[in-house]
């Protein structure tokens, strides 16, 4: 089942969207208006999408996947450029499957959710992210507790920013 989502409700969809799905697998492909197909991102864990605004009005919209560079993690890996239309797909079950943005140049973004939400993509990307800090700190000894620390603060902090 598909339905489009109104432009007056898509900041309280993209809340209660990010809330469902954070830490689902997902596959994100953008085709172009000349039916070009570009895959940007597969298998990465979901974190959100945002309404990104200039002043009262809707610039784009942002997609954020997982990250594992501390840097790069509350920085969205797409945004849609002057959307026009959200529609949601729902499987038999009622479960979200598919997400597509259309842009007013004729372009659809569109990501495929995958299974279910998964609390070990959680606990992964803090490991991952842990490591990351750990290196970018040249591993210098007794840091390892501060590092999963900070990866667990900067994933919590880029959580919230995407479901409030």
């Amino acid at each position: 089942m598909m339905t489009e989502v109104k432009r007056n409700n898509w900041s309280r969809f993209c809340k209660k969207f990010n809330v469902s799905n954070q830490y689902r697998q997902t596959t994100v492909s953008v085709r172009r208006r000349n039916k070009n197909v570009i895959k940007i991102s597969e298998h990465s864990p979901l974190m959100g999408i945002t309404i990104a605004k200039r002043g009262r009005f809707i610039d784009g919209i942002d997609l954020f996947t997982a990250q594992h560079d501390p840097g790069r993690l509350a920085e969205p890996i797409l945004s849609i450029k002057e959307p026009v239309r959200i529609t949601l797909e729902k499987d038999d079950s009622g479960m979200d499957n598919r997400l597509s943005v259309e842009s007013k140049d004729g372009s659809v973004a569109s990501i495929v959710l995958l299974g279910e939400k998964d609390g070990r993509q959680y606990h992964t990307l803090v490991e991952k992210l842990a490591y990351s800090i750990g290196e970018h700190r040249g591993f210098a000894p007794g840091g390892d507790q501060e590092d999963w620390f900070e990866a667990e603060r900067k994933i919590k902090e880029t959580e919230l920013q995407l479901i409030r």
